[in-house]
C-alpha cells in the first residue's frame, strides 16, 4: 500500500466536496452574523445567543452521526452515500438560512433558530461522512495526508468563490430597485422618505452640473428602513463617505458655495435581504453539482480486518481512552475561535472602523489565495517537520502577526492588507495537518483496540469545528453588544475599539492555545509507520 497510485482525478473529485461545504460554511463564517444584525434586523446579542443554543445541540449530532456512519453498509459503501442523498436538502436548508421573512424582531429570531438549526444539522449528517470517506480512500498516511492537501485547496477555493462573488451577487440581484425610495430636497437640505418596503440599503450620489469637485461624487452612506425615522428627526442629515472616512454633516454644508437646488441627484437602492438570498441560490447549486461529482469520482478501499459487530459502548469506550484524538479535539476547539471570532469581525472592522466596506472582499480575497499557495506546501511540511512540528511552528507564527494587527491604523490600507496575507500564509497549513492527524487516530484506534470506528474518530474533527465555530461564533455577537455596537450608525470609540481587539489580541489567544496543546500530541511518523505496517499485516491475515 505504501506504492498505492491513486489518479489524481479522486483526488480533485474529493476536494470539490469541501469546496462545496465551504460555498456555505466560508458564508456563515464571514457574513451571517453581519446579515443577521445589519439586514435581517436581529440584535447582536440576541444573534450571539442563538449561535451558543443552536450550535451545542449541533455538536452532540457529531459523534452520533459517526455511529450512525460506521454501521450503513450499502453498494456504494459506508460514507459515499450520505453525500449523495444530502445534497439537494443541503442546498435548500442554506437558501432557507438567508431568507428573511418581514415579521417582527421575535418572529425573526424564532424563524432563524429554527433555519439554522436545521441547516446545521444536514450539514453535519453529510460533512460527518465525507470526513470520515478520507480515512478509507487509502491506508497509506502520506496518501491521505495528499488527500488532505487537495480537500484544503479545494475548501479555500470555496473561500475564495464566497470571498469573491457573494457581495458582488447581492448587489447586482439586489440592486436596480429604483421605485422604492423618494429624495427631494428641503431648503438645504436633502431627505429621504420611504416608498414601500424590503429597502435595506440606500446609496446617493450628488452631482453638481458644469462642475467637478476634487473629491468627485458625493456618496452618501447607507441608510436602512429603520433609521428613515432618525433621518426625517434629524433634519435630513446624511452620513457622507469621504475616502476612507465617514462622518455625519448637511449636504449643504459639504458641498461649499454652491445652490443645493442646481444639485443632481442618482439615487441606487439596494435591497439586500433579496440580494442576499438569490447569491446563496447561485452557491447552493454551485454546492449541489460539487457534491455529487464528488460520490461519483472516490472510492472506499480500507475496510475493517473482519466484520466488525461491537456495540456503542465499546466505540464510546475505544474514543475515549484514545489520548491522540483528545488533543486534537481541544486544539481544534481553539484553532476555530479563532478563525470564527476573525472572521466574523471583518465586515464590521471595515464598515465601521475603515469606513469602506468595498475593501472588505478584496481583504478576504488576497487572504484565501495566501491560504491556498501554502496548503500546497502542507506534504513536504510533513515530510520535512512532521505533522506535529510543522503546526506548532505555524501556529506560533499566526499568533505573533496577529497581535501585531492590533496596531495597525485604520487608514494604513497596505499595512492591513500585508499582515493579512502573511497572517493567512502561515496559518493555511494547520487545517490539511490537523485533518491528516485525525486519520492516523483512526488507525492508532484500530491498532489498539483490533476495532476500527472511522466515521466516530473523524466525527471529533467537525465536532472540534462546532464548538469552536459555537465558542467563537457566541463570543462575536456578544463582545460586539459588550462594546456597544448598534448596527448601522456611527459608532462610538469603545465599539471601534472592541472591534479592532475581534481582529487581533481576542483571536490570538485562541492560536496559542492551540500551540501550547499540541505540544502533547504523541504520534510522530516514526511511530505511525509501525502501526501501518502491522494494520496492514492483520488485513492481510484476515
Amino acid at each position: 500500500m505504501n506504492n498505492e497510485k491513486i489518479h489524481i482525478k479522486e483526488k480533485i473529485g474529493y476536494g470539490l466536496g469541501d469546496t462545496a461545504s465551504n460555498l456555505f460554511f466560508q458564508s456563515f463564517m464571514l457574513f451571517l452574523l453581519y446579515f443577521y444584525t445589519d439586514v435581517f434586523g436581529i440584535p447582536a446579542a440576541a444573534a450571539g445567543t442563538m449561535f451558543l443554543v443552536t450550535r451545542i445541540w449541533d455538536s452532540v449530532n457529531d459523534p452520533l452521526m459517526g455511529i450512525l456512519s460506521d454501521r450503513t453498509n450499502t453498494k456504494w459503501g459506508k460514507f459515499r452515500p450520505y453525500i449523495l442523498w444530502l445534497a439537494i436538502p443541503f442546498g435548500i436548508i442554506g437558501v432557507l438560512t438567508f431568507t428573511t421573512p418581514d415579521w417582527s424582531v421575535a418572529s425573526k429570531i424564532v424563524y432563524a433558530y429554527i433555519t439554522y438549526t436545521l441547516m446545521m444539522m444536514v450539514y453535519t449528517a453529510i460533512n460527518i461522512p465525507y470526513s470520515a470517506l478520507m480515512g478509507v480512500v487509502s491506508s497509506n498516511p502520506i496518501q491521505r495526508t495528499s488527500f488532505s492537501q487537495y480537500r484544503f485547496i479545494f475548501a479555500f477555493a470555496g473561500a475564495f468563490i464566497v470571498q469573491g462573488i457573494t457581495l458582488p451577487l447581492v448587489q447586482q440581484f439586489g440592486g436596480n430597485d429604483d421605485s422604492v425610495v423618494i429624495a427631494e430636497q428641503i431648503q438645504n437640505e436633502i431627505v429621504i422618505t420611504e416608498k414601500g418596503t424590503g429597502t435595506s440599503k440606500i446609496e446617493l450620489e450628488a452631482i453638481v452640473p458644469g462642475e467637478e469637485p476634487v473629491e468627485g461624487k458625493i456618496s452618501v452612506c447607507v441608510l436602512t428602513p429603520e433609521m428613515f425615522a432618525e433621518a426625517d428627526t434629524a433634519g435630513g442629515l446624511l452620513a457622507l463617505q469621504k475616502g476612507f472616512e465617514k462622518r455625519t454633516v448637511p449636504v449643504a454644508d459639504y458641498i461649499e458655495g454652491v445652490d443645493l437646488s442646481k444639485v443632481q441627484l442618482k439615487v441606487s437602492v439596494v435591497n439586500e435581504r433579496k440580494g442576499f438570498m438569490w447569491a446563496m441560490i447561485v452557491l447552493a447549486t454551485l454546492a449541489v453539482i460539487m457534491f455529487l461529482i464528488t460520490f461519483v469520482t472516490t472510492k472506499e478501499r480500507v475496510q475493517p480486518a473482519k466484520e466488525q459487530k461491537t456495540s456503542l459502548k465499546d466505540d464510546i469506550k475505544d474514543l475515549a481512552a484514545n489520548k491522540p484524538w483528545w488533543i486534537l479535539f481541544v486544539l481544534g476547539i481553539f484553532t476555530l475561535s479563532y478563525v470564527s471570532v476573525r472572521n466574523g469581525a471583518i465586515m464590521y472592522y471595515f464598515k465601521y472602523y475603515v469606513g469602506n466596506d468595498a475593501l472588505a472582499s478584496g481583504f478576504m480575497i488576497a487572504g484565501t489565495i495566501a491560504t491556498i499557495a501554502s496548503i500546497t506546501l502542507t506534504e513536504w511540511l510533513s515530510k520535512t517537520f512532521g505533522k506535529k512540528r510543522a503546526y506548532i511552528y505555524s501556529m506560533i507564527l499566526t499568533s505573533v502577526l496577529t497581535v501585531a494587527f492590533y496596531f495597525v491604523g485604520k487608514d494604513d490600507i497596505v499595512a492591513m492588507f500585508v499582515l493579512q496575507v502573511l497572517i493567512s500564509f502561515v496559518f493555511g497549513p494547520t487545517a490539511p495537518l490537523v485533518f491528516a492527524m485525525y486519520t492516523d487516530a483512526a488507525d492508532y484506534s484500530e491498532w489498539k483496540t483490533g476495532r476500527r470506528a472511522t466515521g466516530l474518530v473523524m466525527s471529533a474533527s467537525t465536532m472540534a469545528q462546532k464548538f469552536g465555530w459555537t465558542i467563537g461564533g457566541a463570543l462575536a455577537g456578544w463582545l460586539l453588544a459588550a462594546f456597544g455596537f448598534k448596527a448601522n450608525v456611527e459608532q462610538a470609540e469603545g465599539a471601534l475599539t472592541g472591534i479592532q481587539l475581534m481582529m487581533s489580541l481576542i483571536p490570538a489567544a485562541g492560536s496559542v492555545l492551540a500551540a501550547i496543546f499540541m505540544l502533547f500530541y504523541k504520534l510522530d511518523e516514526k511511530f505511525l509507520g509501525e502501526v501501518e505496517e502491522e494494520l496492514k499485516l492483520r488485513r492481510v491475515k484476515a
